[in-house]
């Protein structure tokens, strides 16, 4: 019973067309119509001394933990501060920013196959091969 079903999986895959790659690719339009805020980069946990003579950093070594965000800009490596308030808020929009970034790959994965299916089907169509 499994084979015939991974059979039948395998004949799905097998004939998907450029109708259902577009019907697809409308459906991930839709969900980019669900995005947030979102921002990019990495966050990281920074440790470092304050500055001040009388903390803990520079009397008993320990150092304050902090998050930045690092970007780039025309091939510079950026780093701002989060602030404590906004660690959450930022987390998710950089979460946002992934997600985003998934769903346009599968967009441009499915469009690149209707690209390469078009020819083929369009000869299919005319009953050549």
């Amino acid at each position: 019973m499994n084979n015939s079903k991974i059979i039948q999986m395998n004949k799905y895959k097998m004939e998907i067309n450029t109708a259902w790659l577009k019907r697809k690719g409308e459906g991930l339009l839709k969900k980019l119509a669900g995005v947030g805020p979102f921002v990019d980069g990495s966050i990281a946990k920074v440790k470092r001394r304050c500055g001040n003579k009388n903390c803990k950093c520079c009397l008993k070594g320990q150092k304050h933990e902090s998050y930045c965000l690092h970007y780039k800009v025309a091939g510079v490596t950026k780093a701002v501060y989060i602030p404590v308030d906004m660690e959450d808020e930022v987390m998710e929009w950089n979460q946002e920013h992934k997600r985003l970034k998934k769903i346009i790959a599968e967009i441009n994965r499915a469009n690149k196959e209707i690209i390469r299916r078009h020819v083929k089907e369009k000869r299919r169509k005319k009953g050549r091969k």
